[in-house]
């Protein structure tokens, strides 16, 4: 391993040590299939909710992308929400109910990330929930959401460090939500990774030692 790389890793590792990363209780990427809605108008929902009225939880919606089209000047927010879909949206549950409305002209498929905090004291948690509506604010996407608001999916955050997620399925699009991995699994790899070259260089410097005796 050459000098250069050698400084790349112990970069790498201070950096992870000392710059702590977001406390994001739970991730999830989310991918939407909406192949047989394409060129419809709708309207694409995110709500967040304050349950227990006591631990703020703080969500965040990035990475955002579609072959659709949508104008983020034309989204409505409601409640503490601040930025859009073309950079990074931030819910925070200081307000009730705090929502995000974005138009948009549905393509094939859109995907965005899903990070929040995962806070509880007791009683109804907090939650989040998306859906897709129509013009008209109805659901445009049916599912088998047993609350009848056909919701594509629903997270309460339990504290738990894993969340409640509901999944529900519809006839007329598909997705899937899959768990992002911890954000320090990064520093365990190099950490890992170090330990290795480091092993190695002592093999090497005795099987060196060996060969001079």
């Amino acid at each position: 391993m050459n000098r250069t790389l050698k400084i790349l890793i112990i970069g790498l590792l201070i950096q992870a040590a000392v710059v702590p990363s977001q406390a994001w209780g739970l991730a999830f990427d989310i991918n939407v299939n909406t192949a047989n809605l394409t060129g419809k108008p709708a309207i694409l929902a995110f709500d967040f909710t304050n349950g227990d009225g006591v631990f703020n939880n703080t969500a965040r919606v990035a990475n955002f992308l579609t072959d659709g089209s949508f104008d983020p000047v034309q989204a409505l927010p409601a409640g503490d929400v601040d930025g859009s879909l073309n950079a990074t949206v931030t819910f925070s549950d200081t307000s009730f109910f705090n929502e995000l409305l974005q138009p948009i002209t549905l393509g094939n498929a859109f995907q965005f990330r899903l990070e929040i905090s995962d806070l509880f004291a007791g009683g109804i948690p907090d939650a989040f929930s998306f859906f897709i509506l129509d013009s008209n604010l109805m659901p445009l996407v049916s599912t088998d959401d047993p609350s009848g608001g056909d919701a594509l999916f629903a997270l309460d955050l339990t504290g738990t460090g894993s969340g409640n997620l509901s999944v529900y399925a519809s006839p007329q699009a598909s997705w899937s939500i899959t768990p992002v991995p911890e954000p320090d699994s990064l520093a365990l790899m190099l950490i890992g990774f170090w330990s290795l070259y480091s092993r190695n260089q002592r093999q090497r410097g005795l099987m060196r030692r060996r060969y001079e005796i």
